[in-house]
């Protein structure tokens, strides 16, 4: 949530009263096993899923769409979990529970070890076990503002006869530690058969002294067992005489709590459990279909953005006082500012608040030398804080969210608070910037494994574009010039760089060196960036993507990691832990990751394939693409098997219901739907794919949200309006007043438009056929202009001065394009095309 929640003693925190608006037509033509109902974001599935459902304090993991969870991760007090595998590797084969259910004289029956159908939703899940004698449903719901979840058991009757149900749930509540995941089976069980209540207190420190809570908010339990010291456990049964048809309600309230506020924290919660819910839920809801909005017309897209939405507020989980974006539901307990970072890309088009708490957070958790964290997490009886090295992505993503934010918000207050973390992040990184201009790293591409230092094309690329990011921040805060003319000379020094040594005309593609000298020919994903970023010229940027679609494409499943998968075979080489980097097509031996989908689909938009992006979008990252591919299930995952030659693993996901999968496939959308930064600007270049009519999105501009109208065919535009008034600039203002609906219309431009300028645009008018155009930025900074008209332009001038170089006038099918490009002579510049 996006809420930041300081944690009071039995208050705890409180949400706003929060409405719900609902409106949403879904997945009308879904094939019968695995369906998205009307008017919800839940998913029906019917097959094989790991699962991950959870709320602020308590996440859920399954396997193999048992009902028996693997894992239950407890945030509060600390990340403590309930877990009982040996080998994580093999983690699907262990449950936290055992469930037997008894009818009349029969036999007990094991419960909830088989795959069963499931409806599911980034914040819950619902089981179902249909036989003839009886129909169990289990469902796992989450508390907005106390550390619970709630687990409700309905059993039914289908016998055609009364007969007796006894059913009998034991939960082990021995716990693993924070990070070290140390075991702690020593504990004080204390049972309340009244309020039908088991507490299991704990002694350690590195688990906070932390207390396991079971309660009983539904059918009352004949029998409250306590586990034996030393292996401690809660047992209920629960058993009733049940005529056809009648329904055994059971309601279990499973939490971790401190000591002192366990006794009024469960009297709350028995009778405010279904509110908890309800307030949690509709928050969940409220973000993914009514604040700010980006709609395709197509139910199945839409249905995927909500959910990819609902996913986002979803993974937040507390940590020492607030409520702050984690990973996943259940796995991973801990901030990542990597993860966090990266779903900003995608964020600061719609929600600039949680950008800013986000940035926020990062500096507050800075060391004295403003160095920005890494991680931050509970481990071994305090809160701990791991730095970001000098070649840590996290100091060019730190930079270049900020642009981002900047460009989005106009806020130059708040920017210029974090500008001295930003100058130490960029001073830091610089320092594996070797003597060839390159930057060099130890771990392969963007992983965080691996040990073997060469130059690479991914830290270089991310530096490049962090350094022309901070000269953007320091140039409209009027910082650091003399620091600015440098960087742009490196910057532009290491773009050489990239391309002269680490391009191969043999491999056509950008590669790394190892520390021994010899080339590393494995093609990774991180190259992909250069396209994005505009690094290369036209013919290596095509050969680029063209090389990744035939060494790194699977079309069913998405794009390798890397290629070729041998590095189960260097792990001497490059040092790897263990097997920590996986089997051949999987984890980063070749397995299929949401960047890496998000990077090739961003490269083709820059080629020009904005279709070819558009389906592949739609089939490996959208939900509902995932769901029909090859092993599918609903899930935004971390990582998915691309194995194609085993049926059983090929198309296979590990830790669904992943933050910043979902935040990659919207930030996908927002580009291929036309939204531009480069280093300077936001720009529109709107898109519509083949027969679609229409799209609207909420963008936010200079701190304010604009609804975005695209509608039309062809590649230019007929006209813009803000708020009903013509403008002509597709390039928005650093300083553009309050707009609250912006029309975007395809087709013969009808007046002459900017359609793109690398600086900062102060404004842009048309009157009495002159197109002036009012620039800022570094004195000498190369720019490229691109204007769009029906007619061809008569002159062009700069600061009054006519231009006869660097102009380049095209005729296509929609008009003509006017391509202008010069240095700035002053820091505010005026360009003037006459018609």
């Amino acid at each position: 949530m996006h809420k930041t929640h300081i944690l009071l003693p039995m208050s705890f925190c409180s949400f706003s009263t929060l409405t719900l608006a609902l409106a949403l037509t879904l997945f009308s033509n879904c094939s019968h096993e695995n369906s998205i109902e009307q008017n919800k974001l839940s998913v029906n599935f019917k097959g094989d899923a790991e699962i991950e459902v959870g709320g602020p304090f308590v996440g859920a993991e399954f396997h193999h769409s048992y009902m028996i969870p693997q894992r239950i991760s407890f945030f509060y007090p600390v990340a403590n979990s309930i877990d009982r595998s040996q080998d994580y590797w093999k983690r699907d084969t262990s449950f936290v529970a055992e469930w037997f259910l008894k009818i009349g004289a029969g036999q007990p029956e094991a419960i909830g070890r088989k795959p069963v159908e499931f409806n599911l939703t980034p914040y819950s899940v619902e089981f179902f076990d249909r036989k003839s004698a009886r129909d169990i449903n289990v469902a796992y719901h989450f508390c907005s503002e106390k550390p619970a979840m709630v687990v409700t058991y309905r059993i039914v009757n289908r016998l055609n006869k009364n007969e007796v149900f006894e059913f009998d749930t034991r939960l082990f509540t021995s716990i693993r530690t924070c990070h070290t995941f140390r075991v702690v089976d020593r504990a004080e069980v204390i049972g309340d058969s009244a309020s039908g209540t088991i507490f299991t207190n704990f002694a350690e420190a590195d688990a906070r002294m932390a207390q396991v809570f079971i309660t009983n908010a539904g059918e009352k339990p004949v029998a409250v067992i306590l586990g034996e010291s030393g292996l401690p456990y809660a047992r209920f049964v629960y058993r009733r005489a049940m005529v056809p048809g009648d329904t055994l309600n059971i309601v279990q309230i499973i939490g971790s709590a401190k000591q002192k506020e366990s006794q009024a924290l469960v009297g709350y919660l028995l009778e405010n459990f279904q509110t908890e819910i309800e307030q949690y839920e509709k928050f969940v809801n409220e973000q993914a279909f009514q604040n700010n909005v980006l709609k395709t017309g197509d139910t199945r897209t839409d249905h995927s953005i909500a959910w990819a939405r609902a996913e986002m507020e979803a993974n937040a989980h507390y940590l020492d006082g607030e409520i702050v974006p984690m990973p996943c539901p259940a796995e991973y307990n801990f901030y990542f500012t990597h993860d966090v970072q990266v779903s900003d890309l995608a964020a600061v088009n719609y929600d600039l608040p949680r950008v800013r708490r986000d940035l926020d957070y990062i500096i507050r958790h800075a060391d004295k030398d403003l160095v920005i964290p890494h991680a931050y997490y509970w481990k071994d009886g305090k809160y701990v804080t791991e730095f970001a090295s000098s070649d840590n992505w996290n100091n060019f993503w730190f930079v270049q969210v900020t642009a981002k934010y900047l460009r989005h918000s106009g806020e130059t207050d708040f920017v210029a608070k974090l500008y001295p973390y930003l100058s130490v992040c960029v001073e830091r990184a610089l320092l594996t910037q070797e003597a060839d201009n390159l930057m060099w790293s130890y771990r392969p591409d963007w992983w965080d494994i691996g040990h073997n230092y060469g130059s690479r094309s991914y830290m270089t690329i991310l530096a490049i574009k962090t350094l022309r990011d901070y000269n953007f921040i320091s140039t409209v805060l009027g910082k650091n010039p003399e620091k600015v003319t440098e960087y742009v000379i490196l910057a532009d020094s290491m773009q050489t760089a990239l391309v002269d040594k680490l391009w191969s005309d043999e491999l056509n593609y950008l590669i790394n060196y190892n520390d021994d000298g010899s080339q590393d020919r494995h093609y990774y994903i991180g190259s992909l960036l250069a396209a994005h970023y505009g690094l290369l010229d036209a013919e290596k940027q095509n050969q680029l993507v063209q090389t990744a679609k035939a060494k790194l494409v699977d079309e069913k499943v998405g794009i390798y990691n890397a290629f070729p998968m041998d590095f189960h075979l260097l792990g001497d080489f490059y040092k790897f832990v263990g097997n920590e980097v996986g089997a051949e097509y999987y984890y980063a031996n070749g397995g299929v990751w949401p960047q890496g989908n998000a990077w090739y689909a961003m490269a083709l938009m820059a080629n020009g394939e904005r279709q070819a992006a558009a389906e592949f979008i739609v089939r490996t990252m959208s939900l509902h693409g995932i769901m029909n591919g090859p092993n599918g299930q609903p899930a935004y995952y971390e990582v998915r098997n691309a194995n194609k030659e085993n049926p059983a693993e090929y198309g296979t996901v590990d830790k669904p219901n992943f933050l910043w999968a979902g935040a990659w496939y919207l930030n996908s959308l927002y580009q291929l739907y036309g939204v531009t930064e480069n280093d300077w600007n936001i720009s529109l270049d709107p898109y519509l794919t083949t027969g679609q009519e229409k799209c609207s999105f909420t963008l936010f501009v200079n701190g304010y949200p604009v609804l975005i109208n695209i509608k039309g065919r062809g590649e230019n535009l007929r006209s813009i309006e803000f708020d009903g008034r013509k403008v002509n600039s597709a390039v928005f203002p650093a300083e553009m007043p309050a707009v609250k609906v912006a029309e975007f219309v395809l087709g013969q431009p009808e007046e002459p438009y900017l359609k793109s300028t690398t600086a900062i645009l102060n404004f842009c008018q048309y009157s009495d056929n002159n197109l002036i155009i009012n620039l800022r930025g570094i004195v000498s900074q190369p720019n490229k202009t691109v204007v769009i008209s029906h007619g061809r332009p008569k002159k062009v001038s700069l600061n009054g001065q006519p231009l006869t170089e660097g102009l380049k006038i095209e005729k296509g099918n929609g008009g003509y394009c006017t391509t202008i490009t010069f240095n700035l002579k002053f820091s505010e510049n005026k360009l003037n095309v006459q018609f």
